[in-house]
């Protein structure tokens, strides 16, 4: 298996290229160091499966994903970060990524992971799974499945969270201000009384508004 690292940190690159290099079943192909790199660096080396950073300079991970799946729809993503809230994992996994792993992984955990996802299976780390479960609980009341209705405006904001969309990117693609894309995040969790953008896509699947 072909595998093509991108993390911005030096350490981080180092560290992969040992995990890869002591397994017979991947071969590290390349490495990038910005998301803006990403589509050059698959070019060049071809690779099965790409290691992901989410937090990058520049072109962020949940972007340089959609870029890599656009050069090669077979091409398996998988998110490797620090980040451990729900929502930061659904963004990237919307944007198509097949697996997310957090950075306090063990090497036989991020290899199997590049195996598993080669084999078209998708990986989430045990405590991303476990959030994903808990929000859900919160998230989808089965006693009362009706919510507050929301204007045109918070709908569309709704879609595009499930779209995987950050609130910048949102804000660029309805043309407003980022502070009023948030303002709107902050009624839609008072009015259908969630917390995060998970609960949000939770509640508006539960409701019929999008479809997972």
């Amino acid at each position: 298996m072909r595998v093509l690292v991108v993390d911005d940190e030096a350490l981080v690159r180092h560290a992969l290229r040992a995990f890869i290099a002591g397994d017979d079943r991947v071969t590290l192909v390349g490495e990038a160091m910005d998301g803006s790199e990403v589509v050059e660096a698959c070019s060049r080396t071809s690779p099965d499966v790409v290691l992901m950073d989410i937090k990058m300079p520049g072109v962020s991970g949940v972007e340089a994903t959609r870029r890599v799946l656009k050069w090669k729809p077979s091409c398996r993503v998988v998110a490797l970060t620090t980040f451990t809230t729900e929502w930061r994992a659904l963004e990237v996994l919307h944007a198509g990524a097949c697996g997310y792993l957090v950075k306090n992984s063990t090497p036989d955990e991020i290899i199997a992971a590049i195996v598993a996802a080669h084999a078209g299976d998708r990986v989430v780390s045990p405590e991303i799974q476990e959030r994903f479960v808990h929000s859900a609980i919160e998230a989808v009341d089965e006693r009362s499945p009706e919510a507050p209705t929301l204007s045109d405006r918070e709908y569309q904001v709704v879609e595009l969270i499930a779209k995987g969309l950050s609130n910048t990117e949102i804000a660029e693609g309805l043309h407003y201000a980022e502070a009023t894309v948030k303002a709107d995040i902050r009624h839609i969790n008072h009015l259908w009384g969630v917390e995060n953008r998970l609960q949000i896509i939770l509640r508006a699947n539960a409701l019929g508004i999008i479809s997972l």
